[in-house]
């Protein structure tokens, strides 16, 4: 029986039209055994094709002793690093903007920030999910204006996690709680927005393509009532008007079960248990199920198109890994909390490797930024960066508390959040 899970349709079923799914034919009247036969089916049809990109290749045009390109005969790209020794690594530099919460105006502050877009002219969109409002902030991090209709009414949005550009004046904005996808003029028009239709959908973004459509994830996961099942993730592609148009492809994710004992039963995975990231832009989506150090680009109208890998070092699990990990899942607790955590902990089974990542971006330029697996005890977070034929172009280092809203060629936007959850937005140029 499916557990409920807040923001998670448990046992939603997708349609799919895409040629390499062409055995998910409009599940939505099966069964759930049906389904995950179908979804079964799916993902030995993309293991196969995956198969076949990394086993089957030739020698490309171009080859170092660092990095090598080959091609398999489906014409899929394998873009291969075999040391990152020597890769640049970049650095936080000069403080471009510095935005903080501030009790002197309502409208230029913010608390809740869920997504924030940096426009090519230095100007800052923020969605504050405090007031539900988009708050525009000039290159200098001076307050402009929030964003309205030609009515003068502001633009009402709800739990916005994406803002995406679209032209040279306008931006679209994804609210997660309405479902919703709302075209903003910068200049003051009228808003337009569109619901995404299929009844009974919830997701999350993944990223918009040059066409207009939206990609968006959704988890696939009957909890068992004992042991651990794999989830998955399905990727659906809507139009413009809102319309469901097809399922991109469905993926494994991370093993979930039940810890802990009734009636304080924990949704979970094992300890460092890898799950699938992903991000799409211009007609691209990117993803990686983390298990390995390797991403995949696929068309989502003709399938996979390019595999990079780059070494990842050692990701053995350690005996101060776990230590780390515990303990800052018990600091802070109250007592009686406390021991209740303790037991869900002392019950999680612990995968023997760490993910080789757990982020993935895009910038404005199409390069792929790849944030490697933290371990509990480190201070830094190191991102890779490739170029979009998959060649690594640099590393950077930031701070654990720095989370990248908007990475860019020579920037990075990020929210920082201090030990007394006050929120600021900062962007650092690169050197």
């Amino acid at each position: 029986m499916a557990l409920p899970l807040v923001g998670f349709i448990g046992s939603y079923r997708l349609p799919a039209v895409n040629p390499v799914l062409r055995r998910i034919t409009s599940p939505m009247n099966r069964s759930t055994r049906q389904f995950r036969q179908c979804a079964a089916n799916s993902i030995a049809t993309l293991a196969v094709l995956f198969t076949t990109a990394s086993g089957c290749v030739s020698e490309g045009p171009e080859r170092s002793s660092v990095h090598t390109v080959r091609s398999d005969s489906a014409g899929v790209t394998i873009s291969s690093t075999e040391s990152l020794e020597g890769l640049p690594a970049r650095t936080l530099g000069s403080l471009v903007v510095d935005l903080a919460y501030s009790q002197d105006s309502a409208d230029a502050s913010f608390s809740r920030v869920g997504a924030v877009l940096r426009l090519p002219s230095g100007q800052l969109i923020i969605a504050d999910g405090s007031n539900q409002r988009l708050k525009m902030f000039g290159p200098g991090g001076d307050f402009l204006r929030i964003l309205s209709g030609s009515d003068g009414v502001p633009v009402q949005v709800g739990a916005v996690t994406a803002i995406w550009p679209v032209g040279r004046n306008q931006i679209a904005v994804l609210d997660q709680r309405r479902q919703r996808v709302t075209t903003v003029l910068l200049d003051g028009g009228m808003p337009r927005s569109t619901d995404l239709v299929e009844p009974g959908f919830s997701a999350r973004p993944v990223g918009r393509l040059e066409t207009g459509d939206v990609l968006v994830r959704n988890l696939i996961i009957d909890v068992p009532e004992t042991g651990f099942a794999r989830a998955h993730v399905g990727i659906t592609r809507f139009g413009q008007d809102g319309v469901l148009l097809d399922t991109v492809g469905i993926w494994p994710t991370a093993r979930m079960g039940r810890l802990g004992e009734p009636p304080l039963q924990l949704v979970s995975g094992p300890m460092f248990e890898p799950r699938l990231v992903t991000a799409a832009a211009a007609n691209r989506l990117f993803l990686s199920d983390c298990r390995s150090a390797e991403y995949r680009v696929i068309d989502p109208d003709k399938g996979l198109v390019q595999v990079v890998r780059w070494p990842a070092g050692d990701l053995t699990v350690t005996e101060e890994d776990i230590r780390s990990y515990r303990d800052q899942r018990l600091a802070g607790l109250a007592e009686g909390q406390e021991s209740r955590t303790r037991l869900i902990l002392d019950d999680m089974p612990v995968n023997p490797t760490i993910p080789a990542c757990d982020q993935l971006k895009l910038d404005g330029e199409g390069r792929a930024w790849i944030r490697s697996y933290r371990r509990p005890a480190d201070v830094q977070q190191q991102w890779l960066v490739f170029d979009p034929a998959g060649r690594p172009l640099f590393s950077v280092e930031l701070p654990v508390a720095s989370q990248i809203m908007d990475p860019g060629a020579s920037h990075v936007t990020v929210r920082e959040t201090d030990t007394l959850n006050v929120q600021r937005i900062r962007v650092y140029g690169l050197e």
